[in-house]
């Protein structure tokens, strides 16, 4: 199939809303751009895991395996329920800016990121079962495996950059308490739907 079919395709997945894209919004309004980078950082590190997963095979197994795919599903599932419950709850009790840059260390905020990209199951059907349809079996398989996860990584961060400097750049707006309480319980609801959908969808 045409690589600029799996470009599309790829620029609407990428820049289509997500937990991704929401975390990275809420670190780039709370903790500043640069930040935030961690954050993204860890997102595609998760997707580079996926895409090393799909390529030694172990992608295959989890979804011909319906026990391997429900754990990661209902592990994926619940930790965005959590973190939107997390959301939720979080006091608005962020009266300073300075205590929002010390609330997360950068690490946390990267395995925050890895931990929701690696256990959302879509990823693993994205890179199992989209991938191969763009592969010419004629042609080195590893070199155009390579291209297609480039592509999907530089646009993941492409975007999710341009959505956390977006935030970063309105935080004084975003950053009022008023705000906060309703940013958070926004986010919180987002992300719950998130888990709900991921728990209780199909293959």
């Amino acid at each position: 199939m045409s690589y600029w079919i799996f470009l599309t395709l790829c620029i609407i997945a990428t820049a289509t809303p997500g937990p991704a894209v929401f975390l990275a919004i809420r670190n780039g309004a709370f903790y500043g751009f640069r930040k935030s980078l961690l954050g993204i950082l860890g997102n595609i590190s998760a997707m580079f895991t996926m895409a090393s997963i799909s390529a030694a095979g172990l992608g295959t197994l989890l979804l011909s395996s319906s026990y391997l795919f429900f754990i990661i599903k209902i592990l994926g599932g619940f930790y965005l329920i959590y973190l939107g419950i997390k959301a939720i709850r979080s006091n608005s009790f962020i009266n300073r800016q300075n205590d929002i840059f010390q609330n997360k260390k950068g690490i946390e905020l990267f395995k925050e990121a890895y931990f929701v990209g690696v256990s959302n199951p879509k990823a693993i059907v994205f890179y199992t079962a989209l991938f191969p349809q763009f592969l010419d079996l004629e042609k080195s398989i590893f070199g155009q495996f390579l291209v297609l996860s480039g592509t999907f990584l530089f646009f993941s961060f492409l975007f999710l950059s341009l959505y956390s400097a977006l935030a970063s750049n309105i935080k004084v707006y975003l950053l009022k308490q008023e705000v906060i309480k309703w940013f958070n319980r926004v986010l919180g609801s987002l992300f719950i739907g998130f888990g709900v959908a991921i728990t209780t969808s199909q293959r």
